[in-house]
This record gives structure tokens, sequence and C-alpha cells, in this order.
């Protein structure tokens, strides 16, 4: 076996320290760095591996001081996965050697056999360091299996999975579609009971087609299934092979794709819809108004309308009586809407609205006539101006390009949420929460100008790119570059992103400078690689150019351009647009992984729950806040919440960048902290050339 470098633990059982030092020796020789713990005293062999975490046991069977019989019944009773190896003198009756392997032992070696006791270490050491692993590997393969499950579960597609026909699991939005309230309900029917009976023969093939096959792209089964009531509804049907606590089964996901043809057919009518198909039918009634790129068709309103003590009803007045006042209000928020909108019921106190054809001020005063007549019955014909609301009501005004239909409806719902802890606003209008969201409010004074300066440049390519490098704290021989835009005003002086990006945001020219900006990089990262320099590069990416669900190819055809791959290259976004935007940036991360782009999340902290962003996108790097590292060697608080985020980022095998770094004491603190990785002026200040390290 080829010598490797590596460090163990060995518990010697010998009364002479002398030949725990000659074996220790012997495994230095062959490149392992070992350190010894002697004992005579085989009868606490459970207390010494206790003590000394251990990595193997050695006992030296030819000492008289030790007592063999106890060290082979004191090891079998420890049930721990600790390699023992005896030494033997060669003179050993054959009695003795084949007690010794019926106890277990990994290894028997005689005394001066010096080559087969290194052989041996090394099998041992290498095995359990494998042995380790796997465990490793499949706890975190159990949490891996208990997230998806967990995502599954959170899902607004309707998932189940299916063995022999079976049900095994089922997600709400399974049990919501299908009419269920439990899955006790639907373990008593197997899969084909819920598909119309004429169907059920090509559902069947279509199964086992599915199930025989070595691809995991099967086209899906347009089909008509069968609610718990025995009432037929159209739905399309995609299978793929799956495993279910380690049992190979079905995955099964079942969507409602002629809603669109319904909702059509019935928009005098919406109310009519079969319970647990609002969230289809809205979403359904969503897609025709956006075209390929996700650009809007025809402006239109998502409204959001939620009763503030819907819970309290169910809990005070009982499940039906709850339901039908429920009920009530449902039918009075049909009656504000205009004739050409759409009410959908979300959940039992939640509802959508779309409008098409409406304005800013048309929407904030539906949303403001929502909210003052929507009564819940006991409330109803009060004359009481000044009492409080019985619902809610947010709502988002889509034109441009819009996110993923779900996208949408999670906004205006999360605007709800934001709404009840006092985030102010008339008619459900909070305060921006990100960035891009921020710079996309009313234009300040000089935006006309800068967003004509905008446009020269981008026509006669006059913006220049910066570099500034990101410095590894844990001796990373790869370069990485945070690749940032400048543009030249009226004096040719450079202007900084934060100058000209709030304009390009509002005249919607943000997506063009993002292109030119990453076509340059691509082009530099290119020539720079073909030159011998391992750097990459980070690029941003704005909620406008990620929501163009074309924008990957259109990377794709640059990398291609300029021979580059994509290793070589991560995009990164803030997080303040992860949650409004979770749809559209799982399509753009899995995108990204599969032409081996990285991805990384800038302004990490921001949000009050990280973890579930590494939950839920596949992430390679996260970028701190400048706020951390501002202050941060006099700041305990700030300390603390920087070691909880990178080692919350190193528990996820996410790298961690510290940006705005400005001071060596800075730098001192972050390492204690186990930060991967520091960017800032303190280091260096972004720079129009590249200084690659040669050599």
């Amino acid at each position: 076996m080829s010598a490797q470098t590596q460090a163990a633990t060995l518990l010697v059982l010998t009364s002479e320290s002398s030949e725990a030092e000659r074996i220790t020796n012997n495994l230095r020789e062959v490149g392992v760095t070992a350190r010894g713990v002697v004992s005579a005293q085989a009868e606490r062999l459970a207390e010494l591996v206790e003590r000394s975490r251990c990595d193997l046991v050695l006992c030296c069977g030819y000492d008289r001081e030790v007592d063999l019989d106890a060290a082979l019944n004191a090891h079998q009773r420890l049930q721990l996965d600790l390699p023992l190896i005896v030494l033997s003198a060669p003179d050993a009756p054959a009695s003795e050697r084949i007690r010794i392997w019926r106890s277990g032992a990994r290894d028997l070696v005689l005394r001066d056999d010096v080559d087969h006791l290194q052989r041996a270490l090394l099998r041992e050491l290498s095995d359990l360091k494998e042995r380790r692993e796997v465990r490793r590997l499949m706890i975190r393969l159990k949490e891996c299996e208990q997230l998806g499950r967990d995502f599954i579960d959170r899902t607004i597609e309707a998932v189940a999975f299916v063995q022999e026909g079976l049900h095994l699991h089922a997600n709400a939005a399974y049990l919501e579609l299908f009419g269920y309230t439990s899955f006790d309900q639907l373990e008593t029917a197997t899969f084909l009971d819920l598909i119309l009976p004429e169907q059920r023969a090509s559902a069947r093939d279509y199964l086992r087609e599915v199930e025989f096959s070595e691809h995991q792209d099967a086209p899906a089964l347009d089909t008509q299934c069968l609610d718990a009531n025995e009432r037929p509804f159209p739905a399309r049907i995609s299978a793929a092979s799956a495993e279910f606590e380690g049992e190979p089964c079905l995955r099964i996901i079942v969507r409602a794709p002629s809603a669109k043809d319904a909702v059509e057919n019935s928009a005098k009518a919406p109310l009519a819809l079969p319970e647990g198909t609002g969230r289809a039918a809205i979403l359904a009634r969503i897609d025709p108004l956006l075209d390929r790129e996700r650009q809007v068709i025809k402006p239109f309103a998502l409204l959001f309308a939620r009763v503030r003590s819907g819970a309290e009803l169910l809990r005070d007045l009982g499940l039906i009586a709850g339901l039908d006042q429920l009920d009530e209000f449902r039918k009075t928020l049909s009656r504000l809407i205009p004739e050409q909108g759409f009410l959908a019921r979300l959940s039992d106190d939640s509802f959508g609205m779309l409008i098409e054809g409406i304005d800013q001020h048309e929407v904030e005063q539906l949303a403001e006539r929502i909210r003052r007549e929507a009564r819940l019955p006991r409330r109803a014909g009060s004359d009481d101006d000044t009492q409080e609301p019985d619902c809610d009501v947010t709502f988002a005004l889509v034109e441009g390009r819009a996110p993923e239909p779900a996208d949408l409806l999670n906004q205006v719902f999360q605007r709800c949420l934001r709404l009840r802890e006092a985030l102010q606003g008339p008619a459900g209008m909070q305060k921006p929460t990100s960035l891009a969201a921020r710079a996309k409010q009313p234009a300040a004074e000089g935006d006309t100008g800068i967003a004509e300066r905008i446009r020269q440049a981008l026509e006669h390519d006059q913006f220049r790119l910066v570099y500034q490098p990101i410095i590894s704290l844990m001796g990373d021989n790869q370069e990485h570059y945070s690749v940032l835009v400048r543009l030249f005003d009226d004096e040719e002086d450079l202007l900084e992103a934060k100058d000209f990006i709030g304009p390009a945001i509002r005249h919607g020219l943000i997506e063009q400078v993002d292109k030119w900006a990453i076509r340059h990089a691509i082009r530099v990262i290119g020539e720079q690689r073909r030159a011998g320099h391992n750097i990459s590069f980070f690029i941003n990416l704005s909620e406008d150019t990620f929501r163009n669900p074309s924008i990957v190819l259109w990377i794709c055809d640059a990398m291609r351009e300029f021979d580059v791959r994509g290793s070589w290259l991560t995009f990164q976004f803030q997080e303040e647009l992860v949650a409004n935007n979770l749809a559209s940036l799982s399509k753009l991360v899995d995108a990204l992984k599969k032409i081996k782009c990285r991805v990384a999340v800038n302004r990490f902290g921001v949000t009050d729950r990280p973890q579930m962003l590494l939950q839920g996108l596949s992430l390679d790097f996260v970028l701190f806040m400048p706020h951390y590292a501002q202050g941060l060697a006099d700041d305990p608080v700030k300390q603390k919440q920087v070691v909880e985020l990178a080692t919350l980022a190193r528990e996820y095998n996410v790298k961690s960048v510290v940006t705005g770094v400005e001071d060596a004491r800075t730098l001192t603190v972050l390492w204690t902290a186990g930060v991967d990785y520091v960017q800032g002026n303190f280091l260096q200040r972004p720079s129009p050339t590249l200084e690659v390290q040669t050599g």
C-alpha cells in the first residue's frame, strides 16, 4: 500500500513504553503520523478507549504483564468499530492463535515481522477511515433525504411516492388536490383508484414503462383523475423512479394543465371550481399572460387577501360554523372584484385575485375597498367606520418581465405577512426589502440624464470592468476576483455602480448592463486562462437578468464564443431577492450547475433564517454583507454572528466570504472565526487591471 499522509492514535497494550515507541516509529516510516497511548491493564480497555479516543488497539500478546484473554474479552464487549491487532511471539501455541482469530482480531502479526505490521496497520487505518466516511455520508444522506422530504411537503406541487400501486407518502398539495383530509384516507386507495376507470389501462402501462425505463425524463401522461368525492378532473401525470425510506418506488407529480381551459370556460363563475384547485387555477390563469421570456403580454394585478381571525373563527365557532363564515366572506370578495377579475381560494382563510387591464391607481383603490368592505358576517352592516378591518390585503402590479407564477403568488403572500408585522403602506404596499426593489421606486432627480448616458455607453462600449481580489484565509491556490462595472461620465471619470445601477433598473436597462459585463468578463477570463493564470470570476446577476429564462442559454453562447469553462465562473445574486424569486432562482441554479458554473449569494445574513436559503438552494459561496466587517474587532455581538454564519455555511459545505474588510484587526478576527475568504479595500481596491500572481 502506498504511503499516505494521515494521523492516528494507537492504544498499545504493553508494559514496555519502548515497544510502543518502536511501533509508532514503524508507522512513521510509511507516512503515518502516529501517537501511542501505552497501558498494560487490558481489563480497563473500555475506559482507556473512551479516554484516549484511539483509532486502533495493538495488543502485545507476548508480554507476560498483559492478560491476553482479558484484552480479547474486553474488546468483544466494546461493540465499537475499533480494529484489534495482536502481536504474537513466534513460538506461540496454535491453540492461542486460533483463540485470537475467533475473538474478532483483525490480524495476527509476529513480533519481529515489521513489514507485515506496517501493512496491517496501514490497511486497518485506511479501512477504518473509509468506514467512518461511509457512516458520515450515510448520516448526510439521511439528512438530505429529510430535507428533500421537507421540501416536497412544502411545495405547491402535488407529489406522492407510490410502490406497487400503493401510496407510501403524499404531500399536503397532493391530498388537497384529490380532496383528502389526511393520508390515512389515501392509504386505503391505490393510485389507479384515483384514475377514471376507462383511463386506468393507459395509466398502468405508463407507470410500468417508467418503472422499467433507464431514463429519468419520461414524457408526461394526460389523463382524467377522480377526487375523493368521485368527481373527475383533467390532470397531467409525471412519474420517475425514486426511493422512499430506502425502498424503490415511483415519484409521481400530478398537475392540472387543463385548468387554463377550465378557467377560460368559467371566467364568469370562477367560484365553481372544485375545492383544492384554487392554487393550480390561479397559476394557470397567470401563465398565458406571460410569453416565453416571461415578458408580460398585458399588465395585470395579483391581490392576496387573508382573514385576520381565520384560526380563531375555527377555534371558537367550530369547524362547520367557522367555514360557513369564511364561505360568506368569499362571496363578499366575489362581489367586490371587477367582472373581469378572477377569484381563487388558496386556503381556508386566504384568497387570491387576478385582475387584468388595471393600473396602479385602480388596484390601490380596489385593495382599499376590499380592506374596508370585505367583512365577516358578524361584522357586516356595521355603521362603525372605525372598526378594525377583517382582512389584510396586499397586491403586486405586474409589468415588464415577471418572475415565475409561483413566485408572484409567494410575493403577495409574503407582503401580507410583513404587513401584519407592521410594515406600513397604503393598501398593503410595504417597504421594499431588496436593493432592486428600492431602486424601482419613482425616478430620482437626474435619472433621465444618467439613463441616457447608460444607453450611449452600451452603444459605444464606454463601460469598464474593474476587479477586486477575493483572498483565501485557508491557503486556496486559485485566485478569485469579483468583477465590478464602472461607467465613464461626461468628464471621462469612472462612476461607481451605486451611482448608475438605480437609474439602470428604473429605466429597464440593467439586463443590458449585466449582459455587457458578463460577455466582457468571459472574454477576459478566457484570455487569462490561456495565458496560464489560474483565476476565477464572481459576476453579479440582477433581478431582471435572472428572471430571464433564456439567460443561461445566452451565457452558454458567450462561453462557447470565447472557449471558457463554466467552472471558471461564479454567478451571484442578492439574498434579499431569494424569497420572492425562489422558483426562478431554483431553475437558474440548476441550469448553471449543469454547465459547471458555481453559484453564490451576495449580502448574506440579511434574513432572519439564513439556513432556509442554504437548504433550498445548492450554493458554493455566500458573501456576507459589508456591515459585518465594519467595527468587527470591537463588537463581540458581530463577532458571534459572523462565527454562527460561517459555521452554518460550513455545515452545508458552502464557502464563506466576508466583504468590506477595511483593517488588519478585522482580518485576525475573521481568521479565528473560520471564514474562508475576505474581500475589501484594505486588501486591494478595485482595479481596471488584473494583478495576477505568476508562478
